[in-house]
């Protein structure tokens, strides 16, 4: 175990501190702007569809993936409830309540990364097992579905409060 923590590059351990900075900062409220629901659910979707092993079988890799995606994506929308959270003051984005779930969903997501990437490292002949495949891709899709179904109910909830803040324009 040591051997591993000594091995591990020191950009990995930068990525844990700056996800732990994140978390603990996500335990009080925090503003959430349209711009970052908008473009992290693609950045997640690409980052996790570039890490599956396409090689050996696609159709398990991409199919394992996809349903595990919207597995996450339907936990998401039940997790993350709409209670508490209100529009910011110039109406771009939402202040949401302090959770512990952020931080929680951050080390999931470094979890996961940082086990598959040291089963790659160590046991590369048992990385390309099907049943290692198939765990990774629904790892990483469960994962994805999570955060980006967070980032959907936030723009849900974010364009129905704004529809509520409108002017009504008389003619």
């Amino acid at each position: 175990m040591l051997n591993t923590l000594q091995n591990t590059p020191l950009w990995v351990y930068g990525i844990l501190l700056l996800l732990f900075y994140y978390g603990i900062k996500a335990l009080s409220p925090t503003r959430e702007g349209k711009t970052s629901m908008l473009v992290t659910p693609p950045i997640l979707l690409a980052w996790s569809l570039y890490s599956l092993n396409l090689t050996l079988n696609p159709t398990l890799s991409i199919s394992s993936w996809m349903v595990a995606f919207i597995l996450g994506s339907l936990a998401a929308l039940a997790v993350f409830k709409r209670e508490g959270i209100e529009l910011d003051d110039p109406q771009s984005g939402l202040i949401i309540p302090g959770t512990l779930k952020t931080i929680v969903l951050y080390l999931m997501f470094f979890a996961a990364n940082y086990y598959f990437g040291y089963q790659d490292a160590v046991h590369p002949l048992d990385s390309t097992l099907p049943k290692t495949l198939i765990l990774k891709a629904s790892v990483s899709g469960f994962v994805c579905g999570i955060l980006s179904g967070r980032a959907l109910k936030f723009y849900r909830i974010f364009m129905a409060l704004k529809a509520q803040h409108q002017p009504v324009r008389l003619r």
